[in-house]
């Protein structure tokens, strides 16, 4: 398992939508879209956090991240989430924010989407 596997956890305990970890700040959750930073966590470092996000980055994409400082990816908790990653870079250090996305693929009706 992960190390960030454990926010990701925390992330669906409270209902939220996205995760943002940024180096210099401890993590954010956007709940009903509101921001609410995690208490329980101190203050990300650049280091520390580049470690934590390139613990599931798969590789061919850590050498697009250092070359180009910004990548997109899928994770999988399997029986949790799937997760839609952005991994940037920004004035202080590395970021990255991650949005939950269903596991099932909804069908136009699910969707309520009229008849085409």
């Amino acid at each position: 398992m992960a190390k960030i596997d454990d926010l990701f956890k925390l992330m669906s305990d409270h209902g939220a939508s996205d995760l943002h970890l940024i180096a210099g700040q401890p993590p954010v959750l956007r709940v009903n879209g509101e921001l609410e930073r995690i208490g329980s966590h101190g203050v990300l470092t650049h280091d520390g956090l580049k470690e934590l996000l390139y613990e599931i980055t798969p590789a061919a994409k850590k050498d697009h991240f250092e070359q180009t400082g910004d990548i997109d990816f899928g994770y999988e908790i399997p029986g949790l989430a799937r997760f839609r990653a952005n991994l940037f870079n920004q004035k202080y250090g590395c970021g990255a924010v991650f949005r939950k996305i269903p596991s099932k693929v909804l069908t136009s009706e699910e969707l309520g989407l009229p008849p085409s």
